[in-house]
């Protein structure tokens, strides 16, 4: 007898489930936006971002040589260092690089810019 309420218990669970699954879902396919498969295009941009700014800081802050660079690179952003080398030279990432290197930001605005990270 056990077995059975187990059994029942599960289904009503189930079922359950497939009401609310049903309910968050639209009537029409048009209401939902179409996604692309893979990574966001806005994350990885941000991160690339991120990359660029840390870049700058070991390079011209913390006077780092380019290996160290990729290898503290690599550990906080779990990247490879080919893969960082790849992203830093796309073109918007390079742009943004140069002009950082311009503008010689200090550590106040990389602070400002972003609070959570360690700017030492």
């Amino acid at each position: 007898m056990l077995p059975v309420r187990g059994a029942f218990f599960i289904f009503a669970i189930v079922k359950g489930a497939q009401t609310l699954f049903s309910q968050l879902l639209s009537s029409s396919p048009e209401d939902t936006p179409a996604r692309t498969p893979g990574r966001s295009r806005t994350l990885i941009a941000r991160r690339d971002e991120r990359l660029v700014y840390r870049h700058y800081y070991y390079l011209r802050l913390c006077k780092k040589r380019y290996d160290q660079i990729l290898q503290v690179l690599s550990e906080e952003f779990d990247l490879s260092a080919y893969t960082i080398i790849e992203r830093l030279q796309l073109e918007e990432n390079f742009r943004l690089l140069k002009q950082l290197t311009a503008q010689q930001p200090g550590l106040t605005a990389l602070r400002r810019r972003y609070p959570w990270m360690v700017w030492k």
